[in-house]
């Protein structure tokens, strides 16, 4: 009889992929219980102020993309423009502003990146003239965001002496049939 050689490391078979479904009303509350938030950009020589997110009223997902209707407001913002060969600056204060936002999501496996890119539009009915200003900023963001993947959902923990560490690896993420659906595969390690 002999004794079973323990596997290296490097040999261990890979664990079989987990799927995670997150049904659209489940994304809406759970982007709702962090809200008011603020949206990131670039101060721009046109556009100055501060962009949040106030309330999400709806919420859909279907091919390949995110679609979000809500309320957005804009504090302290001013406007430089040109009249002639006049700069000058205006400014807006306050505003606030129904939008639809399209986001599409497309996940690049190799990088292990989530590509995200936001396209912005008026709500029917919604806004002043005023507000065109805050649509405009908002139309500066419609460019593509890379979401780094690398360490989804890492859990530790402790197993006699020995500390385990599993992470989920990102297979695939699509957008599709009113929910976001995550393929992992965990990767589990261990610490001494």
């Amino acid at each position: 009889m002999t004794a079973t050689q323990p596997k290296a490391p490097g040999n261990r078979p890979k664990l079989q992929p987990v799927t995670v479904i997150l049904p659209a009303p489940a994304l809406q509350q759970t982007l709702s219980s962090i809200l008011p938030l603020p949206i990131e950009h670039e101060t721009s020589e046109q556009f100055k102020g501060e962009v949040t997110i106030d309330s999400i009223s709806s919420l859909t997902i279907d091919g390949g993309r995110i679609t979000v209707s809500g309320q957005l407001s804009g504090r302290n913002m001013t406007m430089n423009a040109s009249v002639g060969n006049q700069n000058i600056q205006v400014k807006l204060g306050q505003l606030v502003l129904p939008v639809i936002c399209d986001v599409d999501l497309r996940f690049d496996a190799a990088r292990q990146i989530l590509l995200l890119t936001p396209r912005f539009q008026r709500a029917a009915g919604g806004g002043s003239d005023s507000d065109e200003a805050l649509l405009a900023l908002l139309n500066s963001l419609s460019k593509q965001y890379e979401v780094p993947l690398r360490n989804v959902m890492p859990l530790t923990g402790q197993i006699g002496s020995n500390t385990v560490r599993l992470r989920m690896e990102p297979l695939d993420i699509r957008a599709e049939d009113n929910a976001v659906t995550l393929r992992l595969r965990p990767v589990a390690g261990k610490r001494p």
